[in-house]
């Protein structure tokens, strides 16, 4: 009979292995980032010097940029610095302000590239604080990956091989890495929505304690200052508090959806008051191009190409590596995984019973998909009402979820496997293949940039 040392030394093999696949995968993801970092030409990450003018804005000013109507427009002036990105909430760009004044007296870089069109040698300045906000970046993605291992771990408690899995998927894809090595309030988003996700797995295995509801509207009000995508995450966290197993009475779950919604309100609300005072509307947006006013044959084009767009740039910085890049044939890949993953998926849906899949995951992996879906319907929604041009990399938008995604896809790769070594072995094949497409993409990044070296 084993003794109880014996048991104990058991049970700490796993969970050792399991700490240490954790700490291999945040490893290799932070050396993926800064060398995604030191391959992206400064100021070239997906509207970062707009991104740069908030932070210096409150850095250097204390106070919140103007609205720029147009990217032409954005320019940082002492005291009147105005740009685009203004219209998000200054959450993040409070946290990198901060990091902004510590590496103030950090000189200027000056960055030489070869135009790719005139073939001009070029060159501007940037500010020395730049380079470290940036790496603030990498470290959101690290802290959105450990959310997203403990909602996996709670969701899946006697998979350890698909939370890994599927924290290893989504720190190494290309467009995680790449978004969490620029200076963009994206990577705080994610963080958001991995800890709301982490909420939402702990309240429906286990219930919601006061405690619980409190945290959860806290993140939800702390989402919204962060980016107005988060207002997904409180419309799904509404529907969690109310098909929760142990809610108990209606008017119990009504009660703590009504305290999560005050939160919120009490949290985010102010931002979208002070744009409504400001502008006239709560949601305004610096540009108008909706595609619903283009011409038919125009918008014909546009609703054929976009889906494919918007699909490929979740998933890879079509912009930064398509010089250099074999665009198509990743675009084939993550076709190809996400279709085995929703097929994988689709099986367990189907023999839930036979399998015995707990109430929990199946929801879960539901609540993530809603999640997407969300996001996704407001993405169309701004393309068809607001700005079409928002789809030529609107994907990356979708970013958010990823990790949430990364989740279910692993799981139902691990249903195709089958059980035992045949599912770790073949999740270790997927990983390793995204971990490949990760490392092409950053070549393509430095060979496009003319940096690293390349």
């Amino acid at each position: 009979m084993p003794t109880a040392d014996a048991k104990e030394t058991a049970s700490t093999g796993p969970r050792l292995g399991i700490a240490l696949g954790l700490a291999a995968i945040l490893l290799v993801y932070c050396t993926l980032a800064v060398l995604q970092s030191y391959a992206t030409r400064l100021q070239w990450g997906p509207d970062e010097p707009a991104h740069i003018i908030y932070v210096q804005s409150l850095a250097g000013d204390g106070r919140l940029p103007a609205l720029a109507r147009s990217t032409t427009d954005d320019a940082y002036i002492s005291g009147a610095a105005r740009t685009h990105q203004a219209q998000h909430p200054p959450l993040y760009y409070a946290a990198a302000a901060v990091l902004w004044r510590a590496f103030a007296n950090r000189p200027d870089e000056t960055v030489r590239y070869v135009d790719r069109t005139s073939g001009e040698a070029l060159t501007f300045t940037v500010p020395g604080p730049v380079r470290p906000v940036r790496l603030f970046s990498v470290f959101l993605g690290a802290l959105t990956l450990i959310f997203a291992w403990a909602t996996a771990r709670t969701v899946f408690p006697q998979a350890p091989a698909v939370c890994l899995a599927g924290t290893a998927l989504a720190a190494f894809t290309p467009m995680f890495t790449y978004v969490n090595s620029v200076i963009s309030n994206d990577a705080l988003l994610g963080v958001a929505f991995a800890a709301t996700a982490w909420q939402w797995a702990r309240i429906m295995r286990f219930g919601s304690t006061p405690r619980d509801v409190l945290l959860l509207g806290l993140l939800l009000g702390l989402a919204l200052n962060v980016k107005e995508t988060a207002l997904s995450l409180v419309l799904l966290s509404g529907v969690v508090l109310a098909v929760e197993p142990q809610g108990g009475p209606w008017r119990r779950r009504l009660a703590r959806i009504g305290v999560v919604f005050a939160l919120v309100a009490a949290l985010g609300g102010w931002w979208f008051v002070r744009k409504h005072i400001l502008y006239g509307s709560p949601f305004v947006y610096p540009f108008h191009a909706p595609l619903l006013e283009l011409p038919a044959e125009q918008r014909a084009l546009l609703l054929k190409a976009l889906p494919a767009r918007i699909f490929l740039f979740a998933f890879i910085p079509v912009d930064a590596i398509a010089s250099h890049a074999r665009v198509d044939l990743l675009l084939r890949f993550f076709g190809a995984l996400s279709a085995l993953s929703l097929g994988g998926l689709l099986f367990l849906y189907l023999r839930r019973k036979r399998l015995q899949l707990s109430s929990h995951e199946v929801a879960s992996v539901l609540f993530w998909a809603g999640a997407a879906a969300l996001v996704l319907a407001g993405l169309w929604w701004n393309l068809l009402a607001v700005d079409w041009r928002m789809g030529t990399s609107g994907g990356r938008l979708l970013l958010c979820t990823l990790p949430l995604l990364s989740l279910a896809a692993a799981r139902g790769l691990s249903a195709l496997f089958g059980d035992g070594k045949a599912a770790k072995l073949g999740l270790a094949a997927v990983v390793l293949s995204v971990l490949a497409t990760n490392l092409y993409a950053i070549w393509a990044t430095a060979a496009g940039y003319g940096t690293l070296g390349l």
